[in-house]
């Protein structure tokens, strides 16, 4: 991955001469008037600054010049692109009948998708029973926003799916509604997500919950970013049909995570069997901690690990 792949054509040249390294980048954040400033494993301010055309162009440029096909995206305030990537944008809102739609882009963050592959071999062990080990225990990832809890959730439904380290291998379902958990890019997945997964993007969780038990047969389903008040219904659809689920939200501790109440309220119903709370320190290293649906620590913070294949 090259991140002029980003950029037009007139705009490839000032990141050609930065020569930064791709496989370290996280985030691109442009601003208008402001440097541009990456951030990998330390924050970078570039010798360039765009202007209100530049992210104009950078925009159209990345809805291949078809700017109103990409209305719905940009009510969301985000656009998904081909690899898993995530581009936020936000700048002038006008009101629609159904929301908000960004109308002058002013302010760009670029979200880098990378695909760590080995990343959960230290995490799986704790997230099947002994006697069941093709069907992973109902597993929650916390974290922080930019630790890593999709990639780390990617690699576990890969582990699953193929049948490593100590799975038998089952069929998964993925529901991609951003399309940044498989890298999903008109309906076909992108990232390597294991060779028994099926993935649905677009609609939303209650509805490809609901395909995945009724035609696909799912064992495991895989959920990026609950916390609607609609997710725990959706959860427990998918555990009464006999389905594991493996999912993500937003938190820096269980405690933080209590503070929102459809969160809570799964928590409460002891939905998930394990809690994976990832966090990182200031140097970027990544450490896991994992509990029971008791609340009971059953794996102290453990370092994660960063293999790459």
């Amino acid at each position: 991955m090259e991140l002029i792949q980003f950029f037009p054509e007139r705009l490839r040249r000032d990141w050609l001469n930065v020569g930064l390294d791709s496989s370290s980048v996280k985030e691109i954040r442009i601003r208008v008037g402001k440097r541009v400033r990456v951030l990998a494993e330390r924050e970078i301010g570039l010798p360039f600054v765009y202007g209100e055309g530049e992210l104009e162009d950078i925009f159209r440029y990345l809805c291949h010049d078809s700017v109103y096909a990409y209305d719905e995206e940009r009510k969301q305030g985000y656009l998904a692109v081909e690899g898993g990537h995530r581009i936020g944008i936000t700048g002038e809102l006008v009101k629609t009948n159904d929301g908000y739609l960004v109308k002058y882009i002013r302010y760009m963050n670029i979200r880098i998708a990378h695909e760590k592959k080995g990343i959960a071999a230290s995490v799986v062990k704790y997230l099947y029973d002994a006697d069941s080990r093709g069907q992973p225990f109902n597993t929650l990832i916390i974290s922080p926003p930019g630790i890593g809890k999709t990639t780390l959730l990617r690699d576990i439904i890969r582990i699953v799916s193929n049948g490593e380290c100590g799975f038998c291998g089952c069929s998964v379902g993925v529901i991609d509604e951003r399309g940044e958990l498989a890298g999903a890019y008109r309906g076909s997945a992108t990232l390597d997500c294991g060779e028994r997964t099926d993935v649905i993007t677009g609609g939303d969780k209650t509805h490809g919950i609901s395909i995945l038990v009724r035609t696909f047969s799912s064992r495991v389903i895989a959920i990026d970013e609950i916390g609607k008040e609609s997710d725990a219904a959706a959860i427990i659809h998918a555990g009464v049909s006999g389905c594991a689920v493996l999912a993500t939200a937003h938190g820096g501790s269980l405690e933080d995570v209590m503070q929102n109440a459809q969160l809570a309220e799964i928590i409460r119903l002891k939905l998930f069997h394990r809690l994976l709370i990832l966090s990182a320190d200031e140097k970027y290293v990544r450490y896991f901690e994992i509990f029971d649906r008791e609340g009971v620590r059953i794996c102290g913070r453990s370092l994660l690990q960063e293999l790459v294949s």
